[in-house]
């Protein structure tokens, strides 16, 4: 019989939450991989990890005073009957996190996310890596173990280089359920933290799925090292290409010479938005050849504008200072000057049509002899040839085409054009976002605002629990975008019009 909330109490979202943590089994994977004492514990490891997910998900409050929240709620209603708010102590709390810790936070966050994708049928074809940074407030120990993660100072994406941060990983699908995903300590560097996740995978995967896999990952990707191991492990991959990389450049000069685009189109729904052309390439690194795809954009990326307008700037104040320089300069022979406004021409940018004259000069020398002149008496004279160096206007098709140039989009993969077309690889790219997007739920201070923890293992448990609560909440998304009817919030009108008699639990695919 399905329950309901006591009058007087408020539940929000929790027993829609609770419906979807039952239906992938949140609860039951996570007591059966920790070691607990059913007899003599009133509330499970489980519930209780469950607990501060629910906290995290619907009360926004820092994580010391849970108990205090579940106060205002129906904890029979989200964690069973006879459990009370009390049962929600910090010390419960903490107790849960060390036993989450002691079994391997990382391999049970794996086991919840595999029994989600196998309950709700996702789709684990591309497959999206990133990383991101959590800064953390005052001093932490340091982890002396294989279970425990050190804040340390490290790359903030954030923009708190003063603060220490723990870093997460996340492998997820287009949809931005994540699949795999790690807490590290914070000083790691995304180039190894790809390696190692390229490691797991291969671990974690079968050969017949590794086969179907596709690795997509920004920029970071790209090193020898990990071009080794992906290559090494047969597994499909796509990345930017770095521009550090002289082959960026040679695809892009070639593409341009070619002028052989391919129309792609939108890639994203908006009827505003970018139109696409593509040109296929291709490149090698090391000894393995790769195909390379550049894209042109019909929106040139203002921050590219901005960067090559201060190169022009820069450009300009070097090439005056050496006109300057050229034009004081005296020389003995008219071919010695003309050779010497050659090699400024040769030197000079292009953007601005210069040109440069040879003109003979008299310059009067100084007198033989001390004393007023004589007399009548000339002046020593003699000729000296200097250049001339005179500015036209600024070349404005050439910069305009050195902005588009620079505001391609260069793709790396190892995907055939037979199995993945130019659009189709550069949708999949784009999908990239969707764990950026996602990584904001980490990041954003109204889930966690500090870390009241000193132990380095409740730090990284605390940080799987976070992973726990984006995979629930990204089952519940990926539910509410398939359901038939829209989903009721404040801004959509009557709930019982919209819900149309469904309740939220029905719409989560179980009950309560």
């Amino acid at each position: 019989m399905e329950q309901v909330p006591r009058p007087g109490v408020v539940v929000g979202a929790g027993p829609i939450l609770r419906a979807v943590a039952d239906r992938i089994g949140l609860v039951s994977v996570i007591d059966q991989a920790v070691a607990w004492d059913a007899e003599r514990c009133r509330l499970s490891p489980g519930e209780r990890i469950l607990a501060l997910i629910l906290n995290l998900l619907t009360d926004r409050q820092p994580l010391y005073p849970v108990t205090d929240a579940f106060r205002l709620t129906d904890v029979p209603l989200l964690l069973g009957p006879g459990v009370t708010a009390a049962d929600l102590t910090d010390d419960a709390l903490g107790r849960a996190l060390d036993k989450l810790a002691a079994a391997g936070a990382a391999a049970v966050f794996s086991a919840v996310a595999a029994r989600a994708y196998a309950v709700e049928a996702i789709d684990r074809g591309g497959m999206h890596f990133d990383t991101t940074s959590r800064s953390l407030y005052g001093d932490y120990p340091t982890a002396d173990g294989a279970h425990g993660v050190t804040p340390r100072h490290g790359h903030s994406k954030d923009h708190r280089d003063d603060l220490k941060q723990i870093l997460f990983t996340c492998f997820v699908n287009r949809e931005g359920v994540p699949l795999r995903g790690t807490v590290e300590d914070g000083n790691r560097s995304d180039k190894r933290l790809n390696r190692h996740q390229i490691a797991r995978i291969v671990q974690a995967f079968s050969p017949e799925a590794l086969r179907d896999l596709v690795y997509i990952a920004d920029s970071a990707l790209v090193t020898g090292p990990n071009l080794d191991a992906l290559a090494a492990a047969e597994i499909a991959w796509l990345s930017r290409l770095p521009d550090t990389y002289g082959v960026a450049a040679t695809a892009q000069a070639a593409a341009w010479a070619a002028d052989a685009w391919i129309p792609v189109g939108r890639v994203a729904a908006s009827p505003h938005a970018a139109t696409y052309a593509a040109s296929e390439q291709t490149g090698t690194i090391g000894d393995r050849p790769y195909r390379v795809v550049v894209y042109r954009s019909s929106r040139l990326d203002r921050r590219k504008a901005k960067t090559l307008e201060r190169g022009l700037a820069q450009a300009r104040s070097i090439a005056e200072r050496g006109a300057d320089a050229l034009t004081a300069q005296d020389f003995a022979c008219a071919a010695d000057a003309e050779a010497a406004a050659v090699a400024f021409r040769a030197t000079a940018p292009h953007w601005w049509p210069g040109t440069t004259a040879v003109a003979p000069v008299t310059v009067t020398d100084k007198r033989p002899h001390r004393g007023r002149p004589r007399r009548n008496e000339l002046a020593p004279t003699h000729t000296v040839y200097r250049v001339q160096v005179t500015w036209g206007p600024r070349d404005e098709a050439a910069v305009q085409t050195e902005l588009a140039r620079r505001s391609t989009l260069v793709l790396i993969t190892t995907r055939p054009a037979t199995r993945s077309e130019a659009a189709a690889l550069l949708r999949e790219y784009k999908a990239q976002t969707s764990v950026e997007q996602r990584f904001h739920f980490l990041e954003d201070p109204a889930f966690v605002d500090a870390v009241f923890l000193q132990k380095p293992e409740r730090i990284q448990a605390l940080g799987y629990v976070m992973l726990l609560a984006l995979l629930l909440f990204r089952c519940l998304e990926r539910r509410v975008r398939q359901a038939p009817v829209p989903f009721p919030t404040a801004y959509r009108g009557r709930v019982a019009q919209r819900l149309r008699g469904r309740s939220f639990c029905t719409m989560a695919g179980g009950s309560q």
